[in-house]
């Protein structure tokens, strides 16, 4: 059986809040720094390639939860 977690005003706005930037700001970055991270070339051994899609992967989990 589920537990009810009840939240207040204040933290659900925050929420929210956390969400909107995680569906807008967080994600317009992260696609940038992929698509520079792309531009440097050989994705096998690109860390700023691999770090960039760690990042997206946080990101999607976060949005997820």
């Amino acid at each position: 059986m589920e537990e009810t977690n009840y939240i207040t005003e204040e933290k659900k706005k925050a929420l929210q809040d956390e969400l909107n930037y995680l569906k807008t700001v967080k994600r317009k970055e992260i696609l940038e720094s992929l698509e520079a991270a792309r531009a440097l070339g050989d994705l096998a051994e690109n860390a700023e390639y691999h770090q960039s899609r760690e990042d997206q992967a946080r990101q999607k989990t976060a949005l997820h939860r």
